[in-house]
């Protein structure tokens, strides 16, 4: 019994090491294959309600802020034509004049032929119609209200010229990088304040440029406050450390029963800084500086004679 059994297991271990030598098994090795990756490119980008396959090759600027930020980037060299009002250093004198957004020269605007004209606001529709039908592409980006839209305003133009690459990022941080540091040095300075932008005491609330800018120094004490302007009563009881109000305004329209008449805490902004406000640039980092300018001297002890 026991040979049979060895006999039958000898068997088949020869029967086995046959079948192996005989059919060798080969393992097939895929063949390597190129692995290409699709480049990313940078058009087309939407920027408002225009769609843009390449760069414009010339472009014309009816708001100041817009021509500071196309110039800040570095594309001056794409204007062809300005509105009456904008100015930057190294800005040539053979640009055209066109006007305003108020009030634009369609026939300057046509002569010089930008191939795309940007504007902060709004342009008349029989404007808008007769610059088109002579080739130029209308491009309105409304005005930031919030420094996250200022730097989203950036962003879009210097996709227009640059669509959206890798060095989109590094271009606009970097136009950026004063004004982080005077949020950083200064963050808290304000504490809680109150921006009164005029003799009826309309207030700047979080929703406005003005308000949301001076919200990274401090407290706005009307954030929470509906409508647009506040009654004397509603501001004695805010009752703000700081209030802050136009070049234009004088301290006499104030209640006399707030405590920062009575401690001497209100800041009038000069004519440069009400303009970095209602015409936002990166440069609006010098608000900023006015503002702990104007603290500093507030919170200094009047000097006497022979001090």
């Amino acid at each position: 019994m026991k040979v049979k059994i060895f006999a039958a297991v000898l068997a088949a271990a020869m029967t086995l090491t046959a079948f192996s030598g005989c059919a060798q098994v080969e393992e097939e090795v895929p063949e390597a294959t190129e692995v290409t990756v699709e480049e990313v490119q940078p058009y087309p980008v939407t920027i408002g309600s225009l769609v843009f396959n390449a760069a414009p090759e010339t472009v014309g600027s009816l708001s100041p802020a817009i021509t500071d930020i196309i110039a800040e980037l570095g594309f001056s060299d794409k204007l062809v034509g300005v509105s009456s009002y904008c100015s930057f250093d190294g800005m040539s004198s053979s640009l055209a004049d066109l006007g305003s957004s108020a009030n634009p020269d369609a026939e300057a605007i046509i002569k010089a032929a930008p191939e795309l004209l940007i504007s902060h606001s709004p342009i008349a529709k029989k404007d808008i119609t007769a610059i088109e039908s002579a080739g130029t592409r209308v491009l309105i980006i409304p005005a930031p209200t919030s420094v996250d839209g200022l730097y989203d305003l950036y962003h879009d133009i210097y996709r227009v010229f640059c669509g959206s690459d890798e060095n989109e990022e590094t271009s606009v941080s970097s136009c950026f990088e004063k004004l982080e540091k005077s949020f950083a040095n200064y963050d808290g300075i304000l504490v809680d304040y109150v921006y009164i932008m005029s003799s009826k005491l309309a207030f700047a609330s979080d929703s406005s440029f003005g308000g949301d800018f001076f919200s990274h120094l401090g407290k706005n004490a009307a954030a929470e406050e509906e409508g647009i302007s506040l009654t004397k009563e509603r501001l004695i009881e805010l009752d703000p450390e700081y209030i802050i109000i136009p070049s234009g305004m004088k301290k006499s329209r104030l209640p006399e029963e707030l405590s920062a008449v009575k401690n001497g805490r209100v800041i009038r902004l000069d004519k440069e800084t009400e303009q970095l406000l209602e015409r936002p640039t990166s440069e609006v980092c010098k608000a900023a500086d006015f503002i702990a300018a104007a603290i500093k001297a507030l919170d200094e002890p009047e000097q006497t004679d022979g001090e």
